[in-house]
């Protein structure tokens, strides 16, 4: 058995050089070596395991996930007036009217983070400057299908311009239709090619094609800044560098400790806490809720872990009186 499993191992090296592919991204997802180290670790602040998201995927599976390419051009900073922070905050229980925030997305096997970071903290957004009357999601499928990366990866700022410019419509009519399945039949399918961009302005759902925009979107360039916009105004997208072992993560307050670089990935941060003397981002991921802590998880604040606290975007809601 030893031996045919040598023979397996060695095939799928002969073919990973044959098309290319470095040797390690032929390797599982799920690390066990990885997993059993954090979790030996007495100081360890996380704990790793098995995420039934990535059964049967690759390390290069995750690559193609991890869509976020800096587009070097920062929006303009913003620096919101001061008011007093407690020590834990989460915009979903701050606006509980807004049961879009805790809503946990899937973007199924399409490099599309970048869209749904933005898109999701958008959706926050509008619902809470309407006091829950727009308590829906906006369209991933949308930003994704009509921008230039789609599928391949794009900014933050490619999200937000988006919204500003073109405007965005909801989720119902305009849904995200890139094949996703049940955590148990990963892997569900192939990547796909990024859809076609819909260009009659009719909507699916028979409602008529509204379009939502921001009046502006900006960076929030400090700890403190971040922090105080998201108390105000809402969740914030974020980007930053992944390593083989937050493919891994559980729970607890992650920051990177054994692995290798995989990609850039964008999320929604939707708060802030401090767990057993450790401060930390409480986010939500767009890998379902069978990653993680149900989809979320924490990372360390205030030491630019993992390059999350670089390129934090947000964007101001234009409501109609």
């Amino acid at each position: 058995m030893k031996a045919v499993g040598c023979v397996v191992v060695l095939l799928l090296c002969c073919a990973a050089f044959a098309l290319g592919i470095p040797a390690e991204d032929l390797e599982p997802a799920i690390d066990k070596a990885i997993i059993a180290e954090i979790n030996s670790k007495p100081e360890s602040t996380w704990e790793a395991g098995v995420n039934e998201y990535f059964v049967g995927m690759t390390k290069a599976d995750v690559k193609r996930m991890l869509g976020w390419k800096p587009s070097g051009i920062k929006p303009p900073g913003y620096k919101p007036p001061r008011v007093p922070l407690p020590t834990n905050f989460s915009s979903a229980t701050n606006w509980h009217q807004c049961s879009v925030i805790a809503h946990i997305w899937n973007q199924a096997r399409c490099g599309s983070c970048w869209a749904f970071g933005g898109v999701a903290a958008a959706s926050d957004r509008f619902c809470i400057a309407t006091n829950g009357k727009m308590n829906y999601g906006l369209s991933f499928a949308q930003v994704t299908e009509c921008t230039s990366g789609g599928c391949d990866g794009g900014s933050a700022e490619d999200t937000w311009s988006f919204i500003q410019y073109t405007g965005i419509v909801t989720d119902a009519c305009y849904p995200y239709y890139i094949p996703t399945c049940p955590p148990a039949q990963q892997p569900c399918l192939n990547f796909v090619n990024t859809p076609n961009c819909w260009n009659n302005n009719t909507c699916v759902d028979g409602s008529a094609w509204t379009t939502y925009t921001v009046s502006n979107y900006y960076s929030l360039n400090s700890v403190s800044d971040a922090m105080t916009d998201m108390a105000q105004n809402g969740p914030i997208e974020a980007c930053f560098d992944v390593y083989s072992d937050f493919v891994n993560y559980k729970h607890g307050v992650y920051s990177h400790q054994s692995g290798s670089y995989l990609g850039g990935h964008c999320v929604k941060i939707i708060g802030w806490g401090v767990e057993k003397g450790l401060p930390y981002w409480l986010v939500n991921n767009s890998w379902t809720t069978a990653w993680g802590n149900k989809g979320q998880f924490k990372i360390l604040r205030g030491q630019d872990e993992c390059g999350i606290e670089d390129d934090m975007v947000a964007g101001m809601p234009h409501v109609s009186n």
